[in-house]
């Protein structure tokens, strides 16, 4: 009996083993392989003819230069929000969060799309300026590329350090005031200190998805000639040339190495800043604004996150109701006719129900699978678990693009004279997808068993219940909402995927997401603004219905009741004004 169990143990970890290898390492080492290939043989000729041509130094300037300035702009931009709403008394917390994560919950070429529409040449916005005498704004610029990777940002950096901030024991507030420190030298040299790594580690994950980010440079870079990496290599892999995809691959050697070098940075500020894990968030008001500061702190930022993520979309959704673009906003300009094209076109019809089955395939497969591997790592300690955790992470820290030039070196004969067909068929997709967001599923469901007591599954074993049991009256029960609310973090990327789909889809697998891709490039603009604007509804009505027992907290807490303070803070409930300067 023994010997079968160590045989089957053995043969469990060996099947893991070779999944983690095929599944995720082998396309990299594919990739790698093929960017050293050429028609010569194996060498660094691919990198020396890269180098050598001046585009290709211009992608890689404009790539860092991109991704340093618009993380900038977020880490400003996203610390100062997270300042205000952790630690004021500003009201209307939930809006300004809402506003804040807006760029997060919608995917950034519906983002761009809104400003492109807002700023176009003819819109109202430049016919104001030009107006007044002034330039008008120009969106297909390195500054309009940055200004929309910048906002899209924000919120990566906003949940960092929001958490962080709330995490900042009071106590050491207090000691620094009994030693004589106002409150701001207190606020400033306690808090924002200890905030570092949260801003540090924030602002290192809006660096790395601003180089990995392909639709913004797309959309605004491609038609105005301003390459990026990440759409230099779209454009090589595309070309079909004798010596297309060994370049596309050098391309995204060079694109890996510049994540890989943020991702080892990310995990330095994440260890740094691991000492606040077990503390509980503290959300009672540390900084009382009288009323005209507050007033104007409250209502100033919420007007500033209206200008950037609420009046462009507005005019993303006038223009979809236009009859071409360009237009005046007239009576007689407006129409249906975009929507009702959209509703009755086949490619349309079929982009939804592939990229919706995507969607539900990809998030039930994480589930399934994530949850598997993190009941395994967090109970079991296993080590197989926690390679499969590793792997999974490195092919989500890899940009998008690149791991798609990955997937077609590989699944197209993934073992020497075995072609599956997977590729130009959705298949080739759900893999992708699934190698793409599985470790999302697999941190969240380690998140979700984490706050389950193991003495739960100790009473179920000693009273003598089975493994279907355990998961079907105790584990599943307490883990449902926890892994569906993470879940959801799943299936809106891979309903709305852009990157993959770019490089993967054939004429019949087409997604929401290159549809509209499609019809920017082509000129359509109404009909991407109504594409798009059908998918904004969509999604924020799936987010408001998932969230919505937090938002209804959050409504009636404004609608007057006292803040929530944490426990022992009795003086400050007594005498608020306490924490005056």
């Amino acid at each position: 009996m023994e010997i079968n169990r160590k045989a089957r143990s053995f043969l469990i970890r060996g099947t893991v083993y070779l999944l983690a290898v095929l599944v995720f390492l082998a396309p990299l080492l594919r990739l790698l392989a093929m960017g050293f290939r050429s028609e010569t043989g194996y060498g660094p000729g691919n990198f020396a003819e890269l180098l050598a041509e001046e585009r290709t130094r211009e992608a890689i300037v404009n790539t860092v230069v991109i991704a340093l300035t618009s993380t900038a702009l977020a880490a400003a931009a996203g610390s100062g929000l997270a300042f205000l709403v952790a630690y004021t008394n500003v009201k209307r917390k939930g809006l300004l969060e809402f506003l804040v994560l807006l760029p997060f919950i919608i995917p950034s070429y519906i983002i761009t799309l809104s400003w492109s529409s807002f700023l176009s040449t003819k819109g109202s916005f430049n016919r104001f300026l030009t107006a007044l005498g002034l330039p008008a704004a120009d969106i297909y610029t390195m500054g309009g590329i940055i200004l929309v990777l910048g906002i899209c940002n924000i919120p990566i950096v906003y949940v960092n350090v929001v958490h962080m901030l709330r995490k900042i024991p009071r106590d050491m507030e207090w000691a620094a005031r009994a030693c004589g420190y106002t409150q701001k030298q207190a606020m400033v040299k306690i808090n924002l200190v200890s905030a570092l790594p949260a801003v540090a580690a924030g602002s290192v994950l809006a660096f790395l998805s601003a180089i990995d980010n392909f639709s913004v440079p797309a959309f605004l870079g491609i038609s105005s000639g301003i390459p990026v990496l990440s759409t230099y290599i779209y454009e090589k892999a595309i070309g079909f040339g004798p010596n297309a995809f060994p370049l596309a691959a050098a391309l995204s050697l060079i694109l890996s190495l510049i994540a890989v070098g943020g991702t080892l940075m990310e995990g330095v500020f994440v260890r740094r800043g691991a000492f606040t894990d077990s503390i509980r968030e503290d959300y009672s008001v540390r900084i009382r604004l009288t009323g005209g500061k507050r007033l104007a702190a409250e209502w100033g930022t919420i007007g500033i996150l209206l200008v950037l993520n609420i009046i462009p979309m507005i005019s993303m959704v006038l223009n979809a109701f236009l009859k071409s673009y360009g237009l005046k906003l007239r009576a007689e300009n407006l129409t249906l006719e975009n929507f009702a094209f959209l509703f009755h076109n086949r490619g349309v019809a079929a982009a939804v129900r592939n990229s919706l089955l995507l969607a539900v395939v990809t998030s039930l497969a994480c589930i399934v699978l994530g949850t598997a591997i993190a009941y395994a790592k967090v109970r079991k300690n296993s080590r197989s678990a926690h390679l499969l955790e590793r792997c999974a992470a490195l092919t989500y820290a890899i940009p998008g693009i690149v791991l798609a030039l990955a997937m077609i070196f590989h699944w197209t004969e993934p073992v020497p004279g075995f072609r599956p067909g997977v590729y130009g068929t959705i298949s080739i997709l759900v893999i992708a997808y699934i190698t793409r967001y599985l470790v999302l599923q697999i941190k969240g469901s380690t998140t979700a068993l984490l706050t389950v007591d193991p003495a739960c599954e100790e009473a179920a074993a000693a009273s003598g219940r089975g493994i279907g049991a355990l998961w079907g009256r105790i584990l599943l029960p307490l883990l449902t909402g926890p892994i569906l609310s993470g879940a959801f973090m799943i299936f809106v990327p891979a309903f709305t995927e852009l990157t993959l789909s770019s490089m993967l889809a054939s004429a019949g697998t087409k997604t929401i997401g290159l549809t509209i891709f499609n019809y920017q490039q082509g000129g359509d603009y109404n009909l991407a603004a109504a594409m798009s604007v059908m998918i904004t509804a969509m999604i924020i009505a799936g987010y408001c219905l998932i969230n919505r027992k937090k938002l209804l907290f959050q409504y009636k807490e404004e609608k007057g009741h006292e803040p929530t303070y944490s426990a022992g803070n009795k003086k400050l409930r007594q005498n608020p004004s306490a924490q005056g300067n």
